[in-house]
């Protein structure tokens, strides 16, 4: 490059970047190039291409625009920049993890579609916000669940939590299809040993008795009651709950029946 200035178009062709993008720039107080005094054109140096290489070195660490604006008149960068760096560290860090979440996220939900074809709506929102918020669900359940119980609640391959998503989309499947129908109808009854084979499985354990001692809290203290509703209230927020409340009456209504004589028969067991 023997030339000493640039028109904005023998500029943008020497650097590779477009046209625009230098009005841009300029608009915006980043690279502001001389202009010629007769015609108004914009008039670029050597020097210019020295600055437009610091943007885009900048931009390449993830940096806004407007943090970039702020280190354009300097000739040289002081330890100031070192805590600037740090920050765009940490956001990127975050970024990363916010993305790899979102990837798992889609290859689960593209696991369960290929499966069933076609989702109910309010059942793969539900799903989805529980992907979503996983890490916030395993820090709510700190100091609430059993350390040992809480490995088995939050797997960590992606391919258990598939299991679980599917059984639980399964369930929900089920539950709109019998709501409405008795405790004792056979298929509800099979839906019932289903889900609660799942949940049992999950936390690998034999009994529903051992299910209901999954809280590290002492559950007789009532301001661990509150604590529990607390959490339960917090759960809820995080993720929408995918049936209706007439559904829920009647889950609550045919579980209660499932479980009153199973739990009756455990207990004379022991």
């Amino acid at each position: 490059m023997k030339n000493e200035t640039f028109s904005i178009s023998e500029f943008a062709k020497a650097t590779g970047v477009s046209v625009r993008t230098l009005h841009y720039y300029d608009e915006k107080n980043i690279l502001k190039p001389k202009r010629d005094e007769h015609t108004g054109h914009r008039i670029y140096e050597k020097e210019d291409m020295i600055q437009l290489h610091k943007i885009m070195t900048m931009k390449f660490l993830g940096m806004s625009l407007d943090d970039i604006k702020d280190y354009m008149q300097p000739d040289t960068f002081d330890l100031s920049f070192i805590d600037t760096l740090r920050l765009q560290e940490s956001k990127l860090v975050k970024d990363r993890e916010q993305i790899d979440i979102a990837l798992e996220a889609i290859q689960r939900t593209v696991h369960l579609l290929e499966n069933e074809k076609e989702v109910d709506q309010a059942v793969l929102i539900s799903l989805l916000a529980s992907m979503q918020n996983e890490k916030k669900q395993e820090e709510l359940s700190k100091g609430i669940i059993k350390d040992e119980v809480m490995k088995k609640m939050f797997p960590q391959t992606a391919k258990e939590k598939m299991v679980v998503e599917q059984g639980l989309l399964t369930f929900y499947k089920q539950v709109r299809e019998h709501c409405g129908k008795p405790a004792d109808d056979p298929e509800v009854k099979q839906m019932l040993d289903d889900f609660y084979h799942l949940i049992l499985g999950i936390f690998d354990m034999d009994s529903l008795e051992e299910l209901g001692e999954i809280f590290s809290l002492d559950l007789e203290d009532t301001a661990n009651e509150e604590r529990l509703d607390a959490y339960v209230e917090e759960i809820e927020r995080l993720i929408p709950t995918p049936i209706t409340a007439e559904e829920e009456a009647w889950l609550e209504q045919i579980t209660t029946d499932y479980l009153s004589p199973l739990l009756e028969e455990e207990e004379g067991e022991n």
